[in-house]
């Protein structure tokens, strides 16, 4: 599925009218349809709507549903927030079609206090006031009815995206609707994704409208919203007669006196993960304490670090900051270039000043930083991180020649093509201590197995989310998960995975 910002929206339906010949009336028919449908089955015999609309396309969307609604028998009340003189194009097409079969249209402007007594007993809100066109603040008056519908105590259902928020996310501080759902038309923007727009967002369905893939190759989308079935398609398939030395052998530089547990969440990740084998290089200090959690790896000390036969190495979970941990990073990211690496943690620390390593590589390496770290490997702040995930990413990624993985909800996977994979799992019950570790050990893991490096990146990271939403669904709240329990949720959710891939 694909993920678009406001300009690619617009040439997607540009070129599907002018090119492919669905004109606009019909995607606006088909929009208006779609949420219609997915809404009927919410609405309850009797139940008050109250449907607000704009004097753009988006308010035309509302026309349709407002007339979808009325056929119906709903107990609806249209109201525009524009002179209807001033509509134009498709929207006035079918706001005349509404009309012709009985609608009724009143204007804010003209009764805004029986506006408000209406918001205040609607069951339900059709937000179509402002959609993907907008640009900078809404007029003072929308701002007003922003506020007015935000106040409101029915269930607020926006179409395409929040009225206010504009859709490719940029920083605002400016009234937006505040959805309960939100049903986005064919497919997400870049919005959805980006903080402070995405708290706007509520509920997200997203609605077919019938845009033929045509369009989105023509106009060369490269961001994706990595679908539950995408990973399925692309889990790596086991030959029975196979052997561990065929699904990888690991090396994982980890861990450090005051940081036992990183080196052992991501060694036991990767080992739930499918590795064939791993060797773990730890200081001596702490080795007795991996020994006895985990028998499973074969340990090397600090000291004697060598590839020595491996077909992949994770390198920086709990790794320590001394200066002779930055001349091993620098090291082994020069040594591995032609297997995969997965740097995290203190070893992005490490790297910060040595980012030119990266390009000279012959198999990029995957670099997974939280914000903070993005922050420091591009000498920027968290804020500006942020407030351009989609930018910042690309960019690095590009420059570098690496594949990204920017952690945070919604986490963003950006290969050296420049392509961009938005995974949809997880929650909050990741924002705790070590569950970073435990995605290093699983990308690890995955690139041993996988044919194609972009596949193997975002299916651990989605593995990842859905082990936490694995265990939010069991016994589990969201303050209380561990990186361990993560771990442990891995095995359920490749269980299901698999399960699926073998019944299709």
């Amino acid at each position: 599925m694909h993920v678009v910002s406001r300009e690619e929206m617009r040439n997607i339906d540009q070129y599907t009218i002018t090119h492919i010949g669905l004109g606009g009336p019909v995607l606006m028919e088909n929009a208006g349809r779609a949420v219609y449908a997915a809404l009927e089955p919410e609405c309850k015999a009797g139940d008050r709507i109250c449907v607000v609309i704009g004097k753009g396309n988006n308010g035309g969307d509302g026309f349709v549903i407002a007339r979808m609604l009325f056929d119906s028998g709903a107990k609806v009340s249209t109201w525009l927030a524009a002179d209807p003189q001033k509509i134009s194009g498709e929207a006035a097409n079918h706001m005349r079609a509404y009309c012709a079969c009985g609608g009724t249209l009143l204007r804010i402007s003209d009764e805004p206090e029986t506006f408000q007594q209406q918001l205040d007993r609607a069951d339900w809100i059709i937000d179509a006031l402002l959609g993907t066109g907008i640009h900078g603040a809404p007029y003072p008056a929308d701002q007003q009815v922003i506020r007015w519908i935000n106040a409101s105590k029915g269930t607020v259902i926006s179409v395409d995206l929040p009225s206010g928020v504009p859709a490719n996310g940029e920083a605002f501080d400016h009234p937006a609707v505040l959805a309960d759902q939100t049903m986005t038309l064919e497919c997400p923007k870049l919005a959805q994704f980006m903080q402070p727009a995405a708290r706007h967002f509520g509920t997200v369905r997203v609605l077919p409208i019938g845009i033929p893939n045509k369009a989105y190759q023509q106009v060369g989308v490269q961001r994706e919203l990595r679908m539950r079935s995408d990973v399925v398609r692309t889990l790596p398939v086991r030959d029975p007669f196979s052997h561990k030395g065929n699904h990888g052998k690991g090396l994982l530089i980890a861990g450090s006196k005051n940081m036992p547990g990183a080196a052992f969440f991501s060694a036991k990740a990767a080992l739930r993960s499918g590795i064939g084998l791993l060797k773990v290089s730890v200081p001596e200090v702490i080795q007795p304490i991996l020994a006895a959690q985990l028998p499973e790896t074969m340990y090397l000390p600090r000291v004697q670090v060598a590839l020595d036969g491996a077909s992949g190495v994770g390198i920086g979970p709990g790794l320590g900051r001394d200066a002779r941990e930055e001349e091993l990073v620098c090291r082994l990211v020069e040594e591995s270039d032609t297997i995969p690496c997965v740097i995290d943690a203190d070893g992005l620390f490490h790297l910060r000043n040595h980012l030119d390593l990266l390009p000279k590589r012959h198999k990029p390496a995957v670099l997974s930083p939280h914000p903070g770290e993005m922050a420091l490997l591009t000498h920027s702040s968290v804020q500006d991180v942020e407030r351009d995930r989609f930018g910042i990413s690309k960019a690095f990624a590009e420059k570098y020649q690496v594949y990204l993985v920017l952690k945070g909800k919604a986490t963003l996977v950006t290969a050296p093509d420049g392509r961009q994979i938005v995974n949809p799992t997880g929650n909050a019950a990741m924002a705790k201590g070590g569950s970073g570790d435990v995605l290093t050990g699983i990308l690890l893991a995955f690139l041993l197995q996988h044919e194609q490096m972009m596949d193997a990146v975002s299916n651990a990271v989605y593995v990842h989310g859905a082990a936490a939403e694995e265990l939010a669904a069991r016994e589990h709240s969201l303050l209380d998960v561990l990186a361990s329990d993560l771990i442990e949720a891995i095995p359920p959710v490749l269980h299901q995975l698999y399960d699926e891939k073998t019944c299709r």
